[in-house]
């Protein structure tokens, strides 16, 4: 049955939320809070004293009256700079001059009233205490000085979340593309769950959930400061379950204050990429670095409208940068182009190389290869055709390649520094009202126009794409003290992302697998996300119960658009015929012997070399895809046509809390927090679900397979109208229960030591990311893809051969009725994606135990236990794997029996072989020729090893040498070969020690030093956007469950798991000049010289990376599509790891020695998944350091410059996900590909100078 609510409830239910729970004071409404005690000389409470919080900026001024208790406090507070005076006759009024609240933060001042006159003013000098002593959460407040002050390579404030502990940091050029799991994952929370809110409001991707990212930018010099909690967070804040980030805008003041600035980056201070400057040497020319010339330019002003009551600020900043990025092409070598297959050889000896005649020219081949002419090539194809000659001319437009590549044979690299030519600019405005002295009002208004483009395919060609983005949002909040104890704020606002993508694809296309296009064949779309956010939040102080009760409401309009699946397509793919491309290979099969006699054996590493390159080479387009789209109704939508969508996505929530003060020293919080996210529709009926639930389908085939029963007894599926605006069944299910208790403590032992813990629920938001894909991809008779039949189209067949880039054999299936329900045909083979109905919100278990020290002197240091276990996360998983069917006579399973006899077979030979009960009960047809049944069937296995799984369907499909006696699909199922799902299934483990070190900012300096030790494991750590079969992949196979019947073989450490962590932050004025250490008398000439100059830096390091090595390029042994990892031979025993430059291919390694490293792994055998993250590479180390100056004028005003030095040290640290690791490719096995990413992308090293006027 499906549960959801109607529109209309859902209506009725937020309007309910919105009024009956008008919330908390600061929950993440960018608000603070201040609280303490009054008390006398002899440490008595003093009830009754009048205490009055006045801002230092904007007049704002709040009154409260001490309890019984001698406490007080004041909630959702702007923050900024206040003055604080206590006053009680019979004692003197004590005055507090700075008194500094942070965002989202509570803050405590005691004080302490000496008995005397009412009218005597005593100046207290008190500052906030350093550590926290009110509840359990982590994180720290980052103020002006920080965000303007520290050298920031991207300058997004966002960034500063990474100076945190617990933050798994690395850069990325494109944080808004990335589907790198490792970029923003926080202590044990997965990359795509942070929140960001600006002024109250949401300002998140909600589609793609990208870290560390507000989709309104934000410039340094609108933000005021922000609060960064990365775990163990109240009942009053939520969204998401990983780190949460609060900005506030700036806003006027009662003074006239302002800036100007200008900031440039050249290509002469630049050093050059790395691997760019491999290929320039290489190529015998300069080392030169690729073209930085950016420039950053702005101004803001804000100030009084009317003194007291209203104010404004504006900020403009303009980014101009014409730049270049280094960009790596697959080309085919020249001797590729002419017609020559070269491959290693299984004996050295036998090949000395030498020159070859291609189609029009001469190659030299090297010493232990061997070189297949076209004469030659045509003896080996099995239709006599040989090269085709349409392709070599295709190839022909191709730059010659600089570098190995895939092979450094055949596909080859071409390494370029491509131009870019950006525009960004951006728009913030701020207006406060104080309304009375119990009510202000303020309004925000952000927007952005972008002019951006990506890389061309080619030196040459138009870029790849251009987009323009016109993102804009604005925010509305009331603040409204309703007397000394109730505080109510409202914020309400609009965050619309409006981007359009002008893609290169006009029509259709064949690719050659491996290949880089010569012409790029990029997607045309847009999107419009609207979301809508409500917040409301209530606070009541009654005693010493601070009770607070809130809604967030969330309304998410996502229109889309795209041609990504709408051209037919047609690829040279070794992959989609039987044998990969190997069936006609010297040393191999070669079913026609006398072709290949004379030829050597190509080597068992360079086999994939061989297949792909000979598929290639003799243009088969062995895979052919055909893509239908349709409206609901059954309108036909032209081949091209994009795509239009609209998602719908409607986000509910509501929580208490109660923070109880219980005595001077110990403060109890409990909350909770329910959640309620409806599925996400299609808002105009262009949905179609299952008709058959696929978690229980799935479930439905494990119980079968353990029972004996056959595929073929799977239910056939079909799809139909789905979604609210169809009135039909959704996506997944509707999960209602996402209640989310939340409990800590803070107990403050003495003045100077507080132990802070605590418990807290917290739930992942999914669902967008996930429609978005199925919904293009996977709605079959709405939005069908269809292939031809895997082997079908292969090498015997002249008519697939290649005629050019436009010409697709039409060898793909016809269009599906254009009505419903829509079934996939039986026997067709479809790869593709669904959804699995019985999602259910991840959730995890969070806690964590902190010791607090104030050292005294603005030190402070933590120490903190933080642990997380995740329950119900999403993985990938393939929901149409071949079953592991058990024979019920022998009460074998299939991957033992698999086992058994490839084991079996290799080490005694075929002809050798006892029966075994599984082969022979269930194929008993397979025994023919003298041979047992469980010979035969060894005889495949070992024909196709290790690609396994290739002898599997050639017996269950193509009864080669015979089905099973159930016939057809007794393990693959009648309509999907493959079906990519993400299921709620997977767990994690994290559990880390974080330690800070933090200075306050007093004489002149501050820093915080932050330390993590962490151990992270999970089943997979994918995002959930991106590619339906797993979409980041560092060496091999790490977010996709190769084996779906046995999850727990890939629980192991996870894609973010980085031992240790070290980041620093610091920032000082040095002391010379007037008033200093040094040079204290200096004259005004000397000190305009020596005196005002400051520093600061940015230090980051961490431990290796993990990686992966594939099980190999062309073999499957587990799963149909997706290949596994390869196995350790000797679990006990890594390969040796250390970075090894000039170590394959003149490029680095992560191993001592890669050919040593591939002996320590053996190929996977059926039921295997291979190792997981257990090897690793390189970490990332990177120092920013600025240098500043100001000058002094009148009227306050100020001129600074300031130097940047990105990558002060020049340093190079590799990244694992650039890595190549397959070991049948033994020519770049264990070579890195690409650093971490330096500056702008282009450079290792880059510097920037500023200019800045502030009055």
């Amino acid at each position: 049955m499906n549960v959801r609510l109607s529109r209309l409830g859902q209506s009725l239910l937020a309007a309910v939320l919105l009024v009956t729970a008008p919330g908390l004071a600061a929950a993440q409404t960018g608000t603070s809070s201040l609280a303490g005690t009054v008390t006398d000389d002899q440490k008595s409470a003093v009830p009754g004293a009048a205490v009055t919080v006045a801002s230092t900026t904007t007049g704002l001024s709040r009154d409260v009256v001490t309890n019984e208790n001698g406490g007080y406090q004041l909630v959702a507070l702007p923050p900024g700079a206040y003055k604080v005076t206590v006053s009680l006759a019979g004692f003197k009024t004590s005055v507090v001059d700075t008194v500094q609240l942070g965002t989202d933060s509570a803050q405590r001042l005691d004080v302490v009233l000496a008995v005397g006159g009412i009218e005597e003013s005593v100046q207290v000098q008190a500052e906030a205490p350093i550590i926290n002593s009110t509840d359990a959460s982590l994180g720290n407040v980052i103020g002006t000085r920080q965000i303007l002050s520290l050298p920031l390579e991207a300058r997004n404030p966002v960034g500063l979340l990474s100076l945190q502990t617990g933050v798994v940091f690395i850069p990325r050029n494109n944080p808004e593309t990335t589907v790198d799991p490792r970029y923003g994952a926080v202590s044990g929370a997965r990359a795509d769950q942070g929140n960001v809110t600006l002024d109250g409001i949401d300002v998140n991707d909600g589609q793609n959930q990208n870290a560390f990212t507000s989709v309104l930018r934000l410039t340094l010099d609108s933000v005021q400061e922000f609060r960064v909690t990365t775990s163990s967070y109240g009942a009053d804040a939520g969204r998401s379950s990983g780190p949460q980030v609060s900005l506030i805008t700036k806003s006027g003041t009662n003074s006239v204050r302002g800036s100007g600035y200008y900031v440039n980056r050249d290509t002469q201070f630049s050093s050059n990429e790395y691997f760019n400057k491999l290929s320039q040497l290489k190529a015998g020319n300069e080392s030169k670095p690729p073209l930085l010339n950016k420039n950053i330019f702005g101004g803001s002003v804000g100030g009084p409208i009317a003194k007291d009551r209203a104010f404004y600020f504006v900020n403009y900043e303009g980014l101009k940068e014409k730049r270049e990025s280094v960009v790596e092409r697959a080309v085919p070598s020249a001797a590729m182009r002419d017609g020559v297959l070269t491959y290693r050889c299984a004996t050295a000896s036998a090949c000395p190389g030498g020159a070859v005649q291609g189609l029009a020219n001469t190659h030299q081949i090297p010493a232990g290869s061997y070189g297949l002419t076209p004469a030659e090539l045509r003896r080996v194809d099995p239709t006599g055709l040989g090269a085709n000659l349409a392709a070599s001319q295709y190839w022909q437009q191709y730059p010659l390649p600089n570098f190995d590549g895939r092979d450094g044979a055949n596909i080859m690299g071409f390494r370029f520094p491509a131009p870019l030519d950006n525009q960004f600019n951006t728009y913030i405005a701020r207006g406060d009202y104080r309304i009375t002295s119990a009510q202000s009002l303020f309004t925000r208004f952000n927007t952005q126009r972008d002019e951006i483009v990506t890389v061309p395919q080619f030196p040459g060609s138009p870029a790849n794409t251009t987009r323009e983005v016109a993102n804009w949002g604005f925010a509305t909040g009331h603040d409204w003290v309703l007397g000394s104890n109730m505080v109510n704020t409202f914020r309400a606002g609009y965050t619309k992302i409006d981007s359009a993508t002008l893609g290169r694809q006009t029509a259709r296309a064949v690719v050659f697998r491996f290949l880089d296009n010569y012409e790029a064949l990029t997607a045309t779309s847009g999107r419009e996300l609207g979301t809508f956010n409500v917040v409301n939040d209530f606070s009541w102080i009654k005693g010493s119960h601070t009770m607070k009760v809130g809604t967030n409401l969330r309304w998410l309009r996502n229109d889309t658009f795209t041609n990504a699946s709408s051209f037919f397509g047609g690829s040279a793919n070794g992959s989609w015929t039987s044998g990969v491309g190997r069936r006609y290979m010297p040393g191999g099969a070669c079913p026609a012997p006398a072709n290949c006699a004379g030829l050597p054996a190509v080597a068992a590493n360079g086999q994939a070399t061989y297949a792909d390159t000979f598929i290639n080479l003799i243009g088969a387009v062995t895979q052919t895809t055909a893509r239908y789209n349709y409206t609901i109704d059954g309108g036909v939508l032209a081949e091209g046509a994009p795509l239009p969508r609209q998602y719908v996505a409607n986000e509910y929530e509501v929580y208490v809390q109660d923070q109880w003060r219980i005595g001077e020293n110990f403060t109890l919080t409990g909350g909770l927090r329910y959640s309620l996210f409806p599925p996400v529709y299609e808002g105009n009926g262009q949905q179609v679900v299952p008709n058959v639930n696929i978690g229980n389908w799935f479930d439905q085939r494990a119980r079968n397979m353990a029972a004996g029963v056959p595929s073929s007894g799977d239910p056939i599926i079909s799809f139909v109208p789905g979604g609210a605006a169809n009135d039909g069944p959704a996506w997944y299910q509707y999960d209602k229960n996402n209640f989310a208790p939340r409990a800590s403590f803070a107990w403050t032992v003495t003045p100077k030591t507080v132990v802070r813990g605590g418990y807290f629920l917290v739930y992942d938001r999914i669902g967008s990311g996930l429609a978005t894909q199925f919904n293009d991809v996977g709605s079959f008779g709405l939005a069908t893809q269809l292939s031809s039949p895997f082997g079908a189209n292969n090498e015997t067949s002249t008519a697939i051969r290649f005629r050019d880039i436009g010409t697709i054999p039409t060898t793909y299936p016809g269009p599906p009725p254009a009505s419903f329900p829509a079934t996939p045909l039986l026997g067709t083979g479809v790869i593709t994606s669904a959804i699995d109905q019985n999602l259910r919100t991840p959730y995890s278990h969070a806690y964590n135990l902190t010791l607090s020290r104030d050292l005294g002197k603005n030190f402070s240091i933590d120490a903190t236990y933080v642990g997380r276990q995740g329950r119900n996360l999403m993985v990938r998983r393939d929901a149409a794997m071949p079953l592991n069917l058990t024979d019920p006579a022998s009460g074998v399973d299939y991957f033992t029996a698999a086992n058994q006899l490839i084991l079996g077979a290799q080490a005694n030979g075929v002809a050798n072989l006892a029966p075994i009960p599984y082969w022979e009960n269930l194929f008993p047809g397979a025994a023919r020729g003298g041979l047992t049944a469980t010979q035969a069937m060894a005889g495949v296995f070992l024909a196709n090893g290790p690609d396994y799984i290739t002898a599997l369907y050639d017996a269950d499909q193509s009864c080669l040498p015979s089905c099973s006696r159930f016939g057809p699909f007794a393990y693959f199922n009648q309509q999907y070969d493959s079906l990519a799902v993400q299921s709620s299934l997977a767990r994690s483990g994290y559990n880390s020690l974080q330690m800070s070190l933090r200075k306050r900012y007093s004489s002149n300096y501050q820093f915080d030093a932050n330390y993590t030790y962490a151990v992270a494991k999970d089943h997979g750590s994918a995002v959930e956007r991106g590619s339906s079969f797993g979409n980041f992949a560092a060496g091999g196979y790490s977010g996709f469950l190769v084996n779906s019947w046995a999850p727990d073989l890939q629980y192991s450490f996870a894609d973010f798991d980085v031992r240790h962590q070290v980041n620093v932050n610091a920032l000082s004025e040095l002391p010379f000049g007037s008033g200093k250490a040094f040079g204290t008398n200096a004259g005004p000439v000397l000190n305009a010289l020596i005196g005002n100059w400051s520093v600061s830096g940015i230090y980051r390091w961490t431990s290796g990376f993990p990686f992966n090595v594939y099980n190999c390029r062309s073999c499957w042994a587990t799963n149909w599509n997706i290949q596994g990892n390869a196995v350790l031979l000797n679990p006990d025993r890594l390969p040796e790891l250390e970075r090894t430059p000039n170590a394959v291919g003149g490029q680095p390694s992560p191993y001592a020695n890669a050919t040593e490293a591939l002996t320590a792994f053996r190929r996977a055998t059926p039921g295997e998944s291979g190792v997981r993250n257990l090897l690793r590479g390189d970490g990332y180390f990177g120092i920013d350091a600025s240098l500043g100056k100001a000058f002094t004028m009148p009227f306050g005003h100020r001129l600074m410059f300031r130097w940047d030095v990105f990558n002060l040290t020049n340093s190079v640290r590799f990244d694992t996900a650039t890595l190549d690791m397959f070991p049948d490719i033994a020519t770049s096995f264990g070579r890195y590909n690409g650093t971490l990413a330096g500056c702008d992308g282009a450079a290792n090293r880059c510097m920037q100078l500023n200019l800045r006027y502030e009055f």
